[in-house]
């Protein structure tokens, strides 16, 4: 969630490296200036950073309440080395884990051009690529041994080049794990009692369904019956088989094969 810059940034200003890094775009100096606050949630907030060569970046830190429990650096730390063992084009890229203010933070690849939220119920033209990348970002985290925990439209922002790229995965867990229970609207009803994979195969199909037709499959509440689907209004022709893809995976729970299911369909109606 974006916010307004505050009138000062974090107290101290040394940044140290505390992890060797080796980003996919090259060298990336550890020399950051903190320039302005670009989001913040329960635990943690992003802060625009500017590197000594002038690029841009982003620093994710716990945020200060959260700072006096042991656990919120480690899961700063866990964030890096996950995005360190994904190194996925779909996926953010993490540059190195540093310290700021007494705490772990982890530098990224700066995306500047806003999320997929504006997207939602568009021609399929204007959103089938971020989901195509969403679906390949997904399926490479899967392929690592994690699940990502926290599919939503909030979660895939657009870099420089305006490709999509999957963020935020403090809520990563092991594959095959109980479900994380993140953002209601796209959580498969808890008496499923599903793993991992299948909340964010289902988290991702809730997506698809979102981007197809305008609004949220289940509301802001989230599913309590899969099957119990509000009727559906009519979204635009190509867009009916993913739409229809969709609804088969939320039905189903989200136990489908992989995300890989999700790039079939589009392959087989798209092409």
């Amino acid at each position: 969630m974006r916010q307004p810059a505050p009138a000062t940034e974090p107290d101290g200003g040394a940044i140290r490296n505390l992890v060797g890094s080796r980003p996919r775009t090259g060298s990336f100096s550890h020399d950051f200036k903190v320039a302005e606050l670009i989001g913040r949630g329960g635990t943690a907030e992003v802060w625009r950073v500017i590197a000594a060569d002038g690029r841009e970046a982003a620093m994710k830190l716990a945020t200060v309440e959260s700072r006096k429990h042991p656990g919120a650096g480690l899961l700063i730390r866990h964030e890096y080395e996950v995005l360190r063992s994904v190194a996925c084009d779909d996926v953010v890229e993490a540059y190195a884990l540093v310290e700021h203010d007494s705490a772990p933070a982890l530098v990224m690849e700066y995306l500047p051009h806003g999320d997929l939220v504006p997207l939602l119920g568009a021609a399929p033209e204007h959103w089938l690529p971020a989901f195509r990348s969403t679906a390949a970002a997904l399926l490479a985290v899967h392929r690592c041994g994690f699940a990502h925990g926290d599919v939503k439209a909030r979660n895939v922002l657009f870099a420089a080049d305006g490709r999509a790229r999957l963020v935020d995965f403090s809520a990563v867990c092991p594959l095959e794990s109980p479900a994380v229970r993140s953002t209601p609207a796209y959580n498969v009803p808890a008496g499923l009692a599903p793993s991992a994979r299948d909340a964010d195969c289902f988290a991702l199909a809730s997506l698809l369904f979102e981007l197809a037709v305008g609004r949220l499959p289940y509301g802001p509440a989230g599913a309590t019956d899969v099957t119990d689907l509000p009727a559906i209004a009519a979204c635009d022709p190509r867009a009916a088989p993913l739409l229809a893809a969709a609804v088969a995976a939320l039905r189903a729970g989200g136990r489908v094969e992989s995300p890989g299911y999700f790039l079939d369909v589009i392959e087989l109606c798209m092409t």
